[in-house]
């Protein structure tokens, strides 16, 4: 019988910013922004002890964080020279890939994936919007996102490694209510263990755009994203606790996370959508949203909620639906409560799995995924 192993590191600087799980010959590190552990994305690094060689997923946001990505990178292959076989990019908004810019300058010749053409073209928007509104630097807006983002064709030989202790495979989502187009990356490990990249698809936290994209703008497209989204994220709990194999969920934001944790996990955030619903059809005003939220969910510690346009899709839009006739951000509360539209992954009891998993088959879930997590 192979031995199989599990060691968590914790690898601290001047506050605790990454962590990893290594199995076998393979690790994966969990990096987050020091200075802000709580409000910017995770970006993960995984290598082999065997042969030397790694990849990165997502990129980060801050210069420190990426700087720390390609640090701890450089130190478990042990060369500053060798470039990381590939980048996969979950998803497009720019705390995920705005990192691709100091990779570029450090790694040019390292290719750059995303799963699908539509994810590409929304990195671009979000880029460009992102730079126009003076949100990223001169360095990750000089960047040529389309040219450097390379759509997967083949991703069994493209998505590269030769620890055969590891196989990849990647997978395209519709998410429509976090960004429009994603991919999530799925490394088996030792044929037992099972590690699922989601960037922000289906557990999130610390969150920033909630339907806040370019082809689902107004409602009730832009609440029927939110909807689906929480019957998404439900779904894929119901699915994981069918694998045979052990899985690990690495998310775009948030803490690593086991089958039992996730399903913690997931059951919260579907918890907030249903209160930024709640507030979004009775507030006219985006601070007093963003501080209710910060006051309910204090863990998700997004402080400039209000202010970077999450809120834009659904304030003062969703009161205005019910006939809250919003007037610079005022009412702040609506003089008559007003119950969302009826959702059936938001109107049922949290504590309902029974129900939330017998409706999985009415949402999405990665077509292939299933079959490979429970093989």
């Amino acid at each position: 019988m192979i031995p199989f192993y599990i060691l968590f590191v914790t690898l601290l600087n001047s506050v605790r910013s990454s962590s990893a799980i290594t199995i076998g010959s393979v690790t994966v590190t969990q990096i987050r922004d020091a200075t802000a552990p709580n409000q910017n994305s995770n970006a993960y690094v995984v290598t082999s002890s065997k042969v030397r060689e790694g990849f990165l997923v997502d990129t980060g946001v801050t210069n420190s964080t990426t700087s720390k990505l390609i640090s701890v990178y450089q130190e478990q292959v042990l060369s500053t020279t060798k470039p990381p076989k590939f980048v996969f990019v979950t998803h497009g908004h720019p705390d995920h890939l705005g990192g691709i810019a100091l990779i570029q300058q450090v790694y040019p010749t390292t290719p750059i994936y995303v799963i699908t053409q539509q994810v590409a073209k929304e990195a671009v928007q979000w880029m460009n919007f992102s730079c126009t509104n003076g949100f990223s630097s001169a360095a990750q807006c000089a960047v040529n996102y389309s040219k450097v983002l390379r759509v997967l064709t083949s991703p069994r030989t493209q998505l590269a490694f030769n620890d055969r202790y590891a196989q990849i495979n990647a997978f395209s989502v519709i998410v429509k209510g976090e960004s429009s187009y994603a991919g999530l990356l799925g490394v088996t490990v030792a044929s037992k263990f099972y590690w699922l990249f989601t960037g922000d698809a289906i557990s999130i936290r610390s969150h920033l755009f909630i339907s806040n994209f370019f082809d689902n703008q107004i409602l009730p497209a832009s609440d029927d994203a939110l909807c689906a989204w929480a019957g998404n994220m439900q779904a894929s709990v119901c699915e994981l606790q069918l694998s045979r194999r052990e899985p690990t969920i690495f998310p775009g934001h948030g803490p690593i996370s086991d089958v039992s944790s996730y399903e913690k996990d997931v059951a919260r955030n579907v918890a907030w959508l249903r209160s930024i619903r709640n507030l979004t059809f009775n507030s006219c005003n985006k601070t007093y949203i963003s501080d209710e939220m910060l006051r309910i969910f204090p863990e998700f510690g997004q402080t400039n909620f209000a202010s970077i346009g999450a809120l834009n899709m659904h304030v003062p839009a969703d009161a205005n639906s019910v006939g809250c006739n919003c007037t610079n951000d005022s009412p702040t509360i609506c003089p008559v409560y007003h119950a969302p539209p009826t959702c059936m992954h938001l109107d049922i009891n949290d504590t309902d799995t029974t129900l939330a998993c017998s409706m999985r088959s009415t949402v999405w879930w990665p077509k292939g995924i299933l079959k490979w997590i429970l093989n």
